[in-house]
């Protein structure tokens, strides 16, 4: 028996790798207004953007369903390992959680693994990526929820806000502050705590400025560079990515550098223009 890996809409993971790991995703919901979206399926992201800055409020997102994670389990005959978005940022692991007890009561010989990433957008997605690699060289399921488990607690993320007008929105940070900032071109640099939630890393006063330090940064959090995989994510600015890149690579030897587009989830706290970073 093989094994299925599963994830949400939030890993944020480039479709050639979905597509060469055979990796089921289960779509998050975008709601603008009275309108409702399946992640990534019913709503690409270049449309995510264009309709998030033609519409003055936020849009909402929600869970999956129990039910959705189940229709996953079912339409494999192997052994399932699901990461998920960090519970302390989506209930996205308790309907994992869920599904897999309805499930287990009909199916008592497979196997269910739900990990979760404590991480999210490539953070998470680099978690399934090194899933489905150990996977595809025969790892028993056991052992790689195992290794899983320990991989989320050693996930680096950090991100930087273009703009602070969407967690302003979101109540985030007050509007007032929000306000200062933005006169004095405040950029923030958030990170992962390592325990599933997002906290302020630094205050940088400039883009440029904030740009270069996030180089930097990867540089003092990561040691033996030459044997990890460093994920680039950006919130519709490619070009952006691309510029992040080819600095990363003038300092350092990163074994291999994906760059993937932040999704409707992760975007709508986010706000267009940022810049995430991840590594294991």
């Amino acid at each position: 028996m093989g094994i299925k890996i599963i994830t949400d809409s939030c890993s944020d993971l480039p479709q050639e790798i979905v597509e060469t790991y055979n990796i089921g995703v289960v779509p998050l919901e975008i709601r603008f207004g009275n309108k409702t979206f399946l992640d990534g399926i019913e709503l690409a992201n270049e449309e995510f953007y264009h309709m998030m800055r033609e519409h003055e409020k936020l849009p909402q997102t929600s869970s999956p369903s129990p039910q959705q994670f189940i229709r996953e389990f079912e339409n494999t005959q192997d052994d399932v390992l699901v990461i998920t978005i960090s519970s302390g940022l989506s209930g996205t692991y308790n309907s994992a959680l869920i599904a897999k007890e309805i499930y287990g009561k009909t199916d008592k010989h497979k196997k269910i693994h739900i990990i979760d990433s404590l991480s999210a957008s490539v953070g998470e997605g680099l978690q399934v990526l090194k899933a489905a690699e150990m996977a595809f060289k025969g790892m028993c399921i056991d052992e790689l929820a195992k290794q899983l488990r320990a991989c989320a607690k050693k996930a680096q993320v950090f991100f930087l806000l273009d703009t602070l007008e969407n967690i302003i929105k979101g109540g985030r940070i007050g509007k007032a502050k929000g306000q200062i900032a933005t006169l004095l071109s405040i950029r923030l640099i958030m990170k992962s705590d390592g325990n599933g939630m997002v906290t302020l890393a630094e205050k940088i006063r400039g883009s440029n400025r904030a740009f270069k330090r996030l180089v930097e940064i990867i540089g003092e959090n990561a040691a033996n560079i030459e044997d990890r995989i460093l994920a680039i994510a950006h919130a519709n600015c490619y070009a952006k990515a691309l510029e992040y890149k080819a600095l990363v690579e003038e300092k350092y030897n990163f074994k291999h550098i994906i760059i993937s587009t932040i999704g409707a989830s992760i975007g709508t706290y986010s706000g267009e223009g940022g810049i995430l970073v991840a590594y294991i």
